[in-house]
């Protein structure tokens, strides 16, 4: 597989830009000891199809994640959608890269979220354009399809010990056929002991109506936090309390059920604050500075959210740097930002 774009995201509207110029309160952190440990997590993604997760270099990721004080790391296995609906993935017993990532991430001490992916490219602008229409066949071959595929990597995780899986990823067209999600869910818990989660688009968690059925609420992350092109710092740490108000108040309505930063990241970019979604590989030393300060002060306050789990950062490539194009956690303002937060034994709660 060809390395694609980050994916997507839809705009923002004006309204809702503009909404987060309005500061709440920052919400109380509860104490540390009363909570479960949070989860410090990596995306190591791939070039391809993903047989660089089963080689030395993911075993060196591996160590340099851990080294960073990450714990958790997240894959992502393909299959493939076409227009027509159909679903088409190879068994994750077939693909000897998948046992390998498994084995290494257990060598290394580390924790497994298991995020399979639908590859869009070909097909779809991007996994939220995923429909078919009134093609009540294309709906039906799709269901079919993602139930077998989905199964499968539930299966497989089963067995190689994963503790977390993900059921769907930003699939927010598909979101309204409630009972095919709910049965898919149910498939998978007939088969997989460990939690699970679907991951929505920030923006798209409303669309969601089977949040009670899984067991965190995974989101990806990229809210805008400034209409700025160069926001300072406390402009950024405020920025952040509209949407974890906002995520306060989902997690309350759905009987206080975790939320989980499923991914999260910034491109090197002017605009990172307003678009994050955006890719970008600016290198002025102000582009820099403000990567760092957006990763710095977004661990500080989701993990001050006693209502967040955890989080996933987007994302770590093995090897050879020419597929770090974009949102490299391997950039040194990055790593930087990481090591400084999470390299402490405390959790920052107030600006």
């Amino acid at each position: 597989m060809a390395m694609s774009p980050k994916t997507p995201r839809r705009p923002v509207g004006l309204i809702a830009l503009l909404l987060l110029g309005c500061l709440t309160a920052p919400i109380a952190a509860a104490p540390i000891e009363d909570r479960q440990v949070f989860i410090r997590g990596m995306v190591i993604s791939c070039p391809r199809g993903g047989q660089i997760w089963g080689s030395p270099e993911m075993a060196e990721s591996l160590e340099r994640v851990s080294a960073l004080g990450a714990h958790w790391v997240a894959i992502h296995p393909y299959a493939g959608v076409r227009r027509d609906g159909s679903i088409r993935f190879r068994p994750a017993g077939q693909t000897g890269f998948l046992q390998r990532a498994a084995t290494l991430a257990k060598a290394a001490g580390v924790q497994l979220f298991w995020k399979p992916h639908l590859a869009y490219w070909g097909s779809f602008a991007w996994r939220g354009d995923i429909e078919f229409g009134d093609d009540t066949e294309a709906w039906r071959r799709f269901f079919d399809g993602y139930r077998s595929f989905i199964v499968d990597q539930a299966k497989f995780a089963e067995g190689v010990g994963v503790d977390l899986l993900a059921v769907g990823v930003e699939y927010e067209k598909t979101t309204r056929f409630e009972s095919e999600w709910r049965q898919i869910i149910a498939a998978v818990r007939a088969v997989f002991s460990g939690r699970i989660t679907y991951a929505a688009n920030w923006d798209s968690l409303d669309r969601v109506p089977f949040w009670d059925a899984v067991d965190l609420i995974g989101v990806h992350a990229y809210f805008p936090l400034s209409l700025e092109d160069s926001p300072d710092r406390s402009e950024l740490w405020h920025g952040w309390d509209e949407p974890l108000e906002r995520l306060a108040q989902f997690s309350r309505r759905w009987q206080d059920k975790p939320i989980l930063f499923a991914e999260i990241g910034y491109p090197r970019s002017l605009r990172a604050a307003a678009e994050p979604w955006v890719p970008g590989i600016q290198t002025d030393p102000g582009v820099l500075s403000l990567r760092r300060t957006l990763i710095e002060v977004a661990l500080e306050r989701i993990q001050g959210a006693p209502y967040v789990e955890g989080m996933f950062w987007w994302k770590w490539i093995p090897g050879d740097d020419r597929w770090d194009r974009d949102f490299s956690m391997k950039d040194e303002e990055a790593l930087q930002a990481i090591q400084g937060q999470w390299g402490r034994t405390t959790r920052s709660t107030a600006q």
